[in-house]
């Protein structure tokens, strides 16, 4: 009780230490407000009024002195100089004082001053030049400070007035300060209340508290009575003082029988008992306490009976008064021990099943790969003869699906190999910058999806050819990138390359090292993790990686990789900021191969793409039309699917853009035909054009065999990106030469579209009954009016589209209402 009413009292002493050190805090602020406004009544602007006065004073001594020296017949020309030289020292002051810096910046100010300084510049070779010339250049002089006293007065007035402005300012900021100083004051205040609430309600929960334990206390031998562990204390000398009931059912002894008895001759089997005897002895001597404080420890204990069961033991020591005692804590664990190996007998069998799991994917893979290395052989046989273009990119496509295939598969039997012990290397001659640039591009499409940018570089020279297990560096490569661009957003991710030599071989003899580290800005890993993120089935656990997949085998793989290549491999990142993976791996030197400048056959057609256009909407289909005839294309079009069906069967495209919804056969419906027949464009790269961009729109689309998707109103740049995805080859530039003389139909196009809009809005007021009808010609028009840029009419007729769908003449209505507003409120139709 005396330790907490000692900490009660040093809590409310605290407490009013704070309220002392607020209330001196507030004193200080007041005494500094009554200084700030005692400043005000002597600031700086008393001495600058004082001048621009004085300035006005001296300049009229100066024309006093002027008049006086005209109208003697022997002027006084020394009493002229003098006055002049005082007021051109008072403009100096002004002009190039510091107290006077604020007035200079100001145009009123610095105008008239400057018009002043030149007028008396221009006299100072007057003055200081031979009196006669003096006395006969007084009109000058006098036609000069004529000129001047209106620029003194301005001078005057500006400087003035910007000081009271100053003053006023002042006065409003010590207001300020003021009214913070009292909210500060009433805060404050309000803030030790609460303090002084806050240990009221302390002091009184401690005193609860303290009752709490007493009470707790009185429980505590209860609670060791139930517990179901033993509990044993004896003295120094072993002999035991408390036998707690569970001590009582596992060492079948009753407490009475037990009290004051020697522990060691009760409970420790005679294997141990020389060392127990020896740790006791130990123990009275001070020496060494090896099981004392030590946590749990396994060991063997004995019943009354002579059984001998596996323990687990705890041993601590106190003191009640001068008395040194050890308490035991005790529990049978013989259950335990029989689970255990069971399970580790269990686990003997389940790693022999894994194994030969493991052994049977090995064999496997290897079947597999082996008719695979067959048809890859015979497409390259393949690829040497004769072939249309049509035929060699279908083989192409075939070889590159291939060894895609391949891939898959040799990562499997590798993985198959490391679990079954075979893991020989495959070296082979490759470009480390070329390997590298081909990932790059594998994985450029995945980091703009992220947002992010990708690119590579040599850190001082390069190497060109080299000698490595070019498969499974890829591999790692792919891994070590794909997770880059998955952990960052909106950031940066870059490889460099470098030839090193590791630190323990310095000489020229120690061979070729690469090391590539692949640098992000993504999330970064705590540095908890790092020791753990190459392990298996281990992720980073950053909160901020929620919802993105992955299994947690990719690293682990890849540091088999890497050590299977004899190489090292490691992360170091900043948690928030971003991670740097890197890997050295020895690699040795080679010459180039002898077809390494072969160029693979083209999948594309060279020239400009042939492009077959589909699409009901004139105008929607004149700009689309116009759009790629720019970008150098040769476009055939069609106004329905029917017709995309004819003009597919009757030529080659390059590339088809199909409409969804169009009158006598939709887009796919005709996409399905071109499919299903023997026509040249089965296998064409077919893209959905429509206004519907919801997800589960493109998904009908993608299942219904189109290719891709573009959304309208259709963009220069994703329709250009769109064709160089499938036509590779024929990617030209965007501007592509145009006969200046072609005129620009886009005039055309804008005035069909609102007179075909104004058209609709006046059929729809005849309330038609046609829900087909009605929703076809929404549908037109909301694909123009998404292409002029009006996006808000082309929801507002989507909204009519779907309402006619279903045939509901109130929702029907309403929206026609609601499209006729957006119509009237629409911007003027532009083409972004």
């Amino acid at each position: 009780m005396s330790r907490r009413n000692r900490f009660l009292r040093g809590g409310r002493a605290i407490f009013f230490g704070v309220a002392l050190i607020c209330m001196v805090a507030i004193g200080f602020l007041a005494v500094e407000i009554v200084r700030d406004l005692r400043l005000l009544n002597s600031a700086n602007s008393d001495n600058v009024q004082w001048t621009l006065s004085q300035a006005e004073v001296e300049f009229l001594e100066m024309r006093h002195a002027l008049d006086t020296a005209r109208r003697q017949p022997e002027p006084d020309l020394d009493r002229l100089i003098e006055e002049f030289d005082i007021f051109y020292s008072r403009i100096s002051t002004l002009e190039t004082g510091a107290l006077y810096e604020s007035l200079r910046d100001l145009p009123e100010f610095a105008e008239p001053m400057q018009r002043i300084r030149r007028t008396l510049d221009d006299l100072v070779p007057l003055i200081d030049g031979p009196r006669a010339e003096l006395a006969a250049g007084l009109p000058r002089i006098e036609s000069a400070f004529g000129q001047s006293r209106a620029d003194l007065r301005d001078l005057a007035t500006s400087g003035l007035y910007h000081f009271a402005r100053q003053s006023d300012f002042q006065r409003i900021s010590v207001a300020v300060t003021l009214m913070r100083l009292g909210l500060l004051t009433a805060v404050l205040v309000m803030v030790l209340i609460f303090l002084l609430r806050h240990a009221q309600n302390a002091s009184r929960q401690t005193e609860r508290r303290g009752h709490e334990l007493a009470a707790a206390y009185s429980r505590l031998n209860t609670i060791l009575d139930t517990s179901l562990d033993a509990v044993l204390v004896a003295d120094l000398s072993g002999k035991i003082q408390q036998f707690n009931p569970a001590a009582e059912r596992i060492f079948k002894y009753d407490a009475q029988q037990v009290v004051g008895r020697n522990i060691g001759g009760l409970i420790v089997p005679d294997h141990l008992r020389d060392a127990h005897e020896a740790g006791m002895a130990r123990m009275r001597a001070g020496g060494e306490r090896r099981v004392v404080g030590r946590g749990r420890v396994r060991l063997d204990a004995m019943r009354s009976t002579g059984e001998v069961f596996p323990a687990e033991l705890a041993l601590e020591t106190a003191r009640t008064g001068s008395e040194e005692i050890i308490v035991g804590f005790l529990r049978d664990i013989s259950h335990r021990v029989s689970s255990e190996n069971e399970l580790v007998e269990a686990r003997d069998k389940a790693l022999a099943g894994e194994k030969a799991k493991a052994d049977f994917l090995a064999m496997m893979t290897h079947e597999i790969r082996t008719p695979l290395n067959g048809v890859l052989g015979n497409l390259s046989l393949l690829e040497e003869t004769d072939l249309t273009p049509a035929q060699a990119r279908y083989v192409h496509n075939m070889a590159v699906s291939g060894k895609l295939l391949m891939s898959h598969v040799d990562a499997v039997l590798d993985i198959a190999r490391f679990e079954s012990g075979a893991t020989a290397l495959r070296a082979e001659v490759v470009d480390p910058g070329r390997l590298v640039q081909d990932i790059i591009d594998s994985q450029t499409s995945a980091a703009e999806a992220n947002g992010n940018t990708l690119d590579w570089a040599w850190t001082g020279a390069p190497a060109d050819w080299i000698r490595v297990d070019a498969s499974r560096l890829q591999q790692v490569l792919v891994n070590l990138i794909g997770n880059a661009i998955k952990f960052t957003r909106d950031g940066h991710v870059q490889v460099e390359i470098e030839q090193v030599k590791p630190l323990d071989q310095p000489g020229a003899e120690a061979g070729l090292w690469l090391e590539i580290r692949i640098i992000d800005t993504g999330i970064g890993i705590a540095e908890a993790d790092l020791d753990r993120v190459f392990e298996d089935f281990q992720t980073s656990g950053c909160t901020q990686d929620k919802g993105l997949p992955g299994t947690g085998l990719g690293l682990g793989i890849a540091r088999r990789f890497v050590r299977a290549m004899q190489g090292e491999i490691g992360a170091e990142s900043t948690l928030g900021e971003g991670s740097v993976f890197w890997l050295r791996l020895p690699v040795r030197a080679a010459r180039a191969p002898h077809n390494a400048d072969r160029t693979g056959t083209g999948c594309a057609p060279a020239g400009p793409c042939s492009i077959l256009l589909v699409e009901d909407n004139e105008i929607n289909l004149d700009l689309a039309r116009d759009m790629l005839s720019l970008m150098g294309h040769d476009v055939s079009v069609a106004r329905n699917g029917q017709e995309a069906v004819v003009a597919a069967g009757a030529r080659c495209f390059d590339l088809i853009l199909m409409d969804i919804r169009m009158p006598v056969m939709d887009g796919l419906a005709a996409t399905r035909a071109i499919r299903d027949g023997q026509g040249p464009n089965r296998d064409a790269p077919i893209v959905a054009l429509s206004a519907n961009v919801l997800p589960e729109a493109k998904d009908r689309f993608i299942a219904g065999g189109m290719s891709d998707f573009l959304g309208k109103p259709l963009m220069k740049k994703e329709l250009a990106q769109v064709i160089a995805r499938f036509c590779s080859d024929a990617t030209l530039a965007e501007g592509a030469p145009r006969d200046p003389a072609v005129d620009d139909p886009l005039a055309a196009l804008k005035a069909r579209y609102l007179d075909e809009t104004c058209a609709l809005f006046d059929w729809l007021a005849t309330m038609p009954d046609d829900w087909s009808e009605i929703a076809d010609r929404a549908h037109r028009i909301a694909g123009s009016a998404a292409a002029f840029g009006q996006a808000d009419l082309r929801m507002a007729l989507l909204s009519v589209e779907t309402t006619a769908e279903a045939e509901d003449a109130a929702a029907l209505a309403q929206a026609v209402s609601q499209a006729r507003r957006a119509w009237e409120t629409a911007p003027d139709p532009s083409v972004a």
